[in-house]
This record gives structure tokens, C-alpha cells and sequence, in this order.
């Protein structure tokens, strides 16, 4: 080196082109750093294009369900002029009623807007990450990206996707203000907390929990942060002249039914939230929504379960161990279980209320748990895991054998000893290493909660199988039952009169066809009617029309006949269906 030197006297390692080279060098390197991609993105990325595809491919082509198409045909008819007196015009239905007047109506406009917003919702949960963690927040995207229920109606013409999107930019706005209360934060929150008096009883219910919760944690709790928001708030005329503009607006839009009708001065999404607890009572079983969720969701059932007992746990001894968005969670789900165990008039997608905070529940139980694991402890019991998994795996083979009738004597006692080891290795595992064998337990069981959501998912959104989720759903035959009404009103003439009960099942199919629902028959060339009708005037043709059908099971915890249905997605008890025929005029 010192020859080298002495060869080179004028060399010197400070010279100006040295120092241009090292300069020009340092953008470069700043360039590459930030078109750096993190693996957190990528998995984001990712989570939104899986719920895009499972929300919006083939989205037209299922048919209709009974309560789609009711709703669906009240949008065209508003389309169109003409408001009928089901016209709820929440905010789903009245967008869907626009969009059919600029395009026209078709079952993919009916049901674009819920799949958008599900989509999107998933895709907000991005902004949860300071308040649930990233692991967490990642986990509660993937549970309502991939659940069976949201996937069911973020395809569905109803409003509870809407009202689900607008109770995730509630909660994220909120405590996003509450960290910092600008007023760009609190433009989506108002826009928020105003929709949702529009929206649905998912919405509403957000709503008024939010209320509840400021109340309680600036006036009784004393929160520093919610204190200080409000302060700010008040103190920014920007804020509240903007909150003043926004409700009244809301409440026009209303009371119009976003321009739609003046039928009275109550506002849709309350009206809706409150048609929850109408009377009589239905008459679904009481275990319905229990059983649709452990049909459908017992994952997020399970998780959030799981996190609702940790996050009490930490408030009840001393409520500062549990943060505000914690709490917020806890009064958002004990709302929500008071609301759907009072309610009167059941539905499944009520169940959406109670699957939004169990989700977020998970997520932040997942947080910290991978925070607090022992994973050099757990790294010991990774082969208990694999025997508790492989008992599992040997009783789900056991259980579809038994299931489709072919199991015999000893691999049903196979079964039993299946389920019998896999619990006893969970008791020894825990009792002999409770901080290594809960992070493997935890994720054998979300292997098994993941095998479970993508085949119900794909079920739920591609075949069309048996749900019981689903109330009744319209029959391919309603197409053909179109076809020969139309032919008929060419053949025959005259008036072609519908039953007036038969509207929500046939408005949406009979659309565009020559007939009336309801009115006198003494001018009707044709009657479509229930097949024990005897219109006077008219007999009946042979043919019997199919046009709806329906299942709920006679027995929801029958594990044999439940498991198949899981399998095959085929009704193991009576359908339920609607059945029409077509009468002709005698004389």
C-alpha cells in the first residue's frame, strides 16, 4: 500500500471527481429505498385482491334470493317513477334505484354496490393497524375477507355490506381524531356518524355506540384524549360548521329518501334498526343465529370470544391496563349481543353486527399473542402439535365416512378415540407447558379454522348449494315461468293478473312482462296464482312452476347430518318452496 501511494503523488483520496462520485452515488440509494415494497403491503395487496375476486366474479349469475328481489324490484319501480309502499330507500336501495335509471336494471347492477363496499372494507382495516396492531389488524382483514356470512352478502342486494363499510370508517375515523383531531380526520368521521341514520342496523349501531362510549369516557372516565378532541373540536369552526352542514343534509336526504319520495319524517337506517324489534315475533327457532354461526363463522366466533376474555380481563381489575379502543370494543359487542338476543324479527345478516367488533376482537388477541409467545418454549411442543393436528385430521376423515352412511362399528369407535387422544394431548400439553403450547395450539387451530373458511367461502360464493343463511332464493325456472307469461299475453291479449301475494317473489322476474299484480280478474286473459287456487272463469294448466326455494335444517345440531351439509352443501331435512301455476281463461 505504501509503494502504491508513493507511485501516485498527486492522488488525493479528498479530490473534487472523488467526492462527485461519492455524491452522485447517494440519491441512487435513496431512490432504491423508497421503491422498497414491505411484506405487510404485499400481504395487504394481496387480502383486497382475494376479497375482490370473491365478492365480484360471477356476481351476476346466481339467482336472486326472495328478499334481493323484493328489494331490487322497488329500486326499479322508484327508477321509474313509481314508489311503492315497501320502499324502505336506505342508502343501498336508493343507489341501486340510480343506478338503474342511468344503466338499466340487471342482477350485477342490483348487487355492485355491497361487493364494493365489502371489498373496501377489507382494504380500510389497513388504517386500524395503531389501534389493533399489524399482526392484528392483518388477522381481522383475512377473518371478514374470507368469512362465509360477509362473502354471502357483500353478494347480496341488501344492505348490511353498505352498513358495514360505514361502521369500519366510523370506528377507524373516531380514533384516529382522538389521536389527532384535525380536520381531516373529522370529515370522514361526520360523514361517518351521518350515513349511518341512512344506512342499516349495522351502521346505526355503530353510531349509537359511539356516542355512548364518548359520553362515558370523557364525562365519567375522565380520558384525556376524548377531552381533548372535543376541546379541539369546539374550538375549530371549520369542524362544526362542516358537522352542522353534513346533519342536515342527512337529515334531508332522509327524510326524502335521497330524492326519492316524501313517505314520512322518519330517517331509514333508524327505521330499519327498529323493525329489528317489531311484533309478533317470527317464528325461528331460538338457537337461529347461535347456529348460524357456528355453521358459518365459528372462527371469528371463537377468536373473538377469546379476545372479549382477555380484553375484560384487563379491564375489569383496573381499567387503565385496557386501552380506549379496547374498551370501545367490549361496549361494541356486548351492544351488539344485547341487540341480537332482543331482537324480535331475525335475520342472518344481522349477524354482521356482532361479527365486525368479534373480528377486530381476534385481531388484537392475535397481537398479543404473538407478542407474549415463548416461541423458544414452543419450539418443544411443535410434535405434540402435529399429533393433536394428525388426531383432527383422522377424526374429520372418520366424521365424513360416518357422515355419508358407510361407517361401520369400529371406525366409529375409531371416531370416539380420534377425539378422545387429540383432547387428552391438548390437556397434557398445557399442563406441562402452558407458555410453549399455546402458540402451537393456537395455530393448529388456525390451520383448522382455515381449511374450514376457504372451502365454506368457495361454497358460499361460486356453487349453489343448500344455505340456510339464505331465506329463499329464486329457481332458474323463473326465466322460463317469464318466458310463457310473455308468450301468452301475445297469443291471448287482454290482462294477465299476478296474485298480489306472489310480488316479492315474481316483481323482480315479471319486470318487464305484460301483467298486474293484485287488482280484478273479470278483464284477465290469465291468472298466475298459487296451484291449490280456483279463480272463477279460468282452469289450470298441468304444469306446476318452481320459482323459490329454501332451507333451514330440522335439527341444527346434528353433527352427522351438519357435518355433511358442510361437505356437500346438500339440505339434509325438508326445502321449503314456492310453487305457481298458470291459469287460462274458459270462457
Amino acid at each position: 500500500m505504501q509503494d502504491s501511494v508513493q507511485d501516485a503523488p498527486g492522488r488525493d483520496i479528498r479530490s473534487t471527481a472523488a467526492a462527485t462520485v461519492v455524491h452522485a452515488e447517494a440519491p441512487k440509494a435513496e431512490v432504491a429505498r423508497g421503491l422498497t415494497v414491505s411484506v405487510e403491503a404485499l400481504f395487504w395487496a394481496g387480502l383486497v385482491t382475494a376479497s375482490g375476486a370473491l365478492r365480484l366474479v360471477h356476481i351476476g349469475s346466481p339467482p336472486l334470493t326472495v328478499d334481493e328481489g323484493q328489494r331490487a324490484f322497488d329500486a326499479t319501480r322508484v327508477a321509474g317513477g313509481d314508489v311503492p309502499q315497501t320502499w324502505r330507500g336506505d342508502l343501498a336501495e336508493a343507489a341501486t334505484s340510480y343506478l338503474f335509471r342511468v344503466f338499466g336494471e340487471t342482477e350485477l347492477l342490483a348487487r355492485l354496490l355491497p361487493a364494493l363496499a365489502g371489498v373496501a372494507l377489507v382494504g380500510l382495516l389497513w388504517l386500524a393497524r395503531p389501534y389493533v396492531g399489524r399482526i392484528g389488524a392483518l388477522v381481522a382483514g383475512a377473518l371478514l375477507a374470507f368469512s362465509p356470512l360477509f362473502v354471502l352478502y357483500s353478494r347480496s342486494a341488501t344492505a348490511f355490506s353498505l352498513g358495514s363499510f360505514v361502521a369500519i370508517l366510523i370506528v377507524v375515523s373516531l380514533f384516529g381524531y382522538l389521536q389527532n383531531p384535525r380536520s381531516a380526520i373529522a370529515f370522514p368521521l361526520i360523514v361517518g356518524l351521518a350515513l349511518a341514520a341512512l344506512t342499516d342496523a349495522v351502521a346505526t349501531l355503530v353510531a349509537l355506540a359511539v356516542v355512548v362510549f364518548v359520553v362515558f369516557e370523557g364525562v365519567f372516565f375522565s380520558n384525556a384524549e376524548v377531552r381533548q378532541a372535543w376541546r379541539a373540536f369546539r374550538r375549530s369552526p371549520l369542524q362544526w360548521v362542516t358537522a352542522l352542514i353534513v346533519l342536515a343534509a342527512a337529515i334531508q336526504f332522509g327524510i326524502t329518501r335521497f330524492g326519492t319520495s316524501l313517505e314520512g319524517l322518519d330517517l331509514p337506517g333508524l327505521k330499519l334498526f327498529w323493525e329489528m324489534f317489531d311484533t309478533p315475533r317470527d317464528s325461528r327457532p331460538p338457537e337461529y343465529h347461535f347456529a348460524l354461526l357456528l355453521a358459518y363463522d365459528w372462527p371469528v366466533l371463537l377468536g373473538g370470544t377469546a379476545g372479549f376474555v382477555f380484553v375484560a380481563m384487563r379491564f375489569l381489575p383496573q381499567r387503565r391496563e385496557s386501552t380506549a379502543f379496547q374498551r370501545f370494543l367490549l361496549l361494541w359487542t356486548v351492544a351488539a349481543s344485547l341487540v341480537l338476543a332482543l331482537t324480535t324479527r331475525r335475520e342472518a345478516g344481522q349477524l354482521l353486527i356482532l361479527l365486525l367488533p368479534l373480528a377486530l376482537l381476534t385481531g388484537r388477541f392475535a397481537e398479543e399473542l404473538t407478542g407474549r409467545a415463548d416461541w423458544a418454549a414452543a419450539g418443544r411442543s411443535w410434535p405434540a402439535g402435529v399429533a393433536i393436528a394428525a388426531a383432527a385430521g383422522a377424526a374429520a376423515v372418520l366424521m365424513t365416512e360416518w357422515s355419508s352412511g358407510s361407517a361401520d362399528g369400529a371406525e366409529r369407535l375409531t371416531l370416539i378415540a380420534s377425539v378422545a387422544i387429540g383432547l387428552a394431548l391438548v390437556v397434557i400439553v398445557l399442563a406441562r407447558a402452558r407458555a410453549g403450547a399455546i402458540p402451537v395450539l393456537a395455530v393448529v387451530v388456525a390451520l383448522g379454522a382455515t381449511l374450514f373458511v376457504v372451502h365454506s367461502t368457495l361454497g358460499v360464493a361460486f356453487s349453489d348449494g343448500a344455505e340456510f343463511a339464505v331465506d329463499l332464493r329464486l329457481t332458474p325456472r323463473t326465466a322460463q315461468l317469464r318466458a310463457t307469461v310473455d308468450k301468452l299475453a301475445r297469443e291471448r291479449g287482454g290482462t294477465i293478473v299476478v296474485d298480489s301475494d306472489l310480488s316479492d317473489e315474481l316483481g323482480w322476474t315479471l319486470r318487464d312482462s305484460p301483467v298486474v299484480f293484485g287488482g280484478p280478474t273479470d278483464r284477465a286473459s290469465a291468472v298466475v296464482s298459487r296451484p291449490d287456487a280456483n279463480p272463477a272463469g279460468f282452469v289450470a294448466r298441468d304444469e306446476v312452476w318452481r320459482v323459490a326455494e329454501g332451507w333451514y335444517p330440522g335439527e341444527v345440531l346434528a353433527p352427522r347430518r351438519l357435518w355433511r351439509w358442510l361437505l356437500y352443501r346438500e339440505p339434509y331435512s325438508d326445502v321449503s318452496a314456492v310453487d305457481v301455476r298458470i291459469f287460462v281463461r274458459t270462457i
